[in-house]
């Protein structure tokens, strides 16, 4: 899964990631923001940003924030939110920023579509401050895995994460990776909630401006992967039509440790 191609494929719909979708998992940011509060000063790297929702909430509150994506029409999107947070289109497995770059580096579901998750682990350890910390997320609910096993067999074997490689939601495997890669301690925690769509249609409007959604479309044609979709959402619709789907997300939490140039002379 080549940064090229997911950012090909991601860039498909944009406006659509945006005004559909992204904004249903800002649960998951506040979180994150609750979790490591954005303040003036910090230096935020988000590395996987999307449209730019999260760099702007955290620009908001006064962070010094960088949004890095593969998907040029995305990054093109997140410039033209009004927010302070700069964005740049890029690798995650090359990160275009010297060591130590950064107080908070954040990947949402993000190091998933890498081509090597552990690389990508390793640059977001890379340009991790001294004393910074790191949030690694990824989807890890039943119900996403799921949707995905209805979407992934309509994609090409290479557009959309599969077997093999490094399992995100594997948190004795993950702390393991982030600990070799130099920081100096991982905690993992869930975030659940719910997503609710007015209706089917709505609900499947949501799925297809996704990654691996467009490279379904791309394979087998948007009729069959609507089709899909609205099976998958049938079980899940209520007797006034709305949509619920269960969504948790897997939160690694890293923390760089001090230098000793830091810790000198310290008590």
């Amino acid at each position: 899964m080549s940064a090229s191609v997911q950012g090909e494929l991601w860039s498909s719909h944009p406006r659509a990631w945006a005004e559909t979708a992204e904004g249903r998992i800002r649960p998951l940011y506040e979180h994150v923001l609750d979790r490591c509060p954005a303040r003036p000063g910090l230096r935020l790297l988000d590395a996987g940003c999307g449209s730019g929702l999260f760099a702007e909430l955290a620009a908001r509150r006064g962070a010094e924030v960088v949004g890095l994506d593969a998907a040029a029409g995305l990054v093109e999107y997140a410039r033209g939110r009004r927010t302070a947070a700069r964005f740049t289109v890029g690798d995650i497995e090359r990160l275009p920023f010297p060591d130590r770059a950064f107080d908070v580096v954040t990947a949402f579901n993000s190091v998933l579509y890498a081509d090597d998750p552990r690389r990508a682990l390793a640059e977001i350890a890379r340009v991790t401050g001294p004393g910074g910390r790191a949030v690694v997320t990824v989807g890890a609910g039943p119900e996403q895995a799921a949707s995905a096993a209805v979407i992934n067999p309509l994609a090409a074997r290479g557009d959309v994460p599969g077997p093999g490689g490094l399992d995100l939601a594997d948190t004795a495997a993950v702390r393991a990776v982030l600990l070799d890669a130099g920081f100096a301690s991982v905690a993992a925690e869930d975030v659940a909630f719910d997503v609710r769509f007015a209706n089917a249609d709505e609900a499947v409007a949501a799925q297809l401006p996704a990654g691996p959604v467009a490279a379904a479309v791309r394979r087998s044609g948007r009729a069959a992967v609507e089709s899909a979709l609205r099976a998958f959402f049938a079980p899940r619709t209520g007797p006034d039509g709305t949509v619920r789907m269960g969504l948790v997300f897997r939160l690694h939490l890293a923390g760089r440790g001090a230098t000793a140039e830091e810790t000198d002379g310290m008590p």
